[in-house]
């Protein structure tokens, strides 16, 4: 478990996050980080998004890089 310092910017709070779990969740200045809500309460970070749509958007990206390979070996 990993202690997450929280400090106000503005009229927001914000959350430091140590290098370790930066590096753990593939998190850059400026990038984005998802929290999931599970069954119980709690919240999971996450460095991508793994809603549906998030899911959907990369598998198309897959297909559409790979398209010749995978027509090639649906033949």
């Amino acid at each position: 478990m990993v202690a997450l310092r929280v400090t106000k910017v503005g009229d927001d709070l914000a959350v430091v996050l140590t290098e370790e779990l930066r590096d753990a969740l593939g998190v850059v200045d400026g990038g984005t980080l998802y929290a999931e809500a599970g069954e119980a309460g709690e919240f999971t970070l996450v460095g991508r998004d793994m809603s549906f749509e998030g899911r959907r958007t990369r598998g198309r990206l897959f297909i559409s890089r790979y398209k010749r390979t995978l027509e090639a070996l649906a033949k």
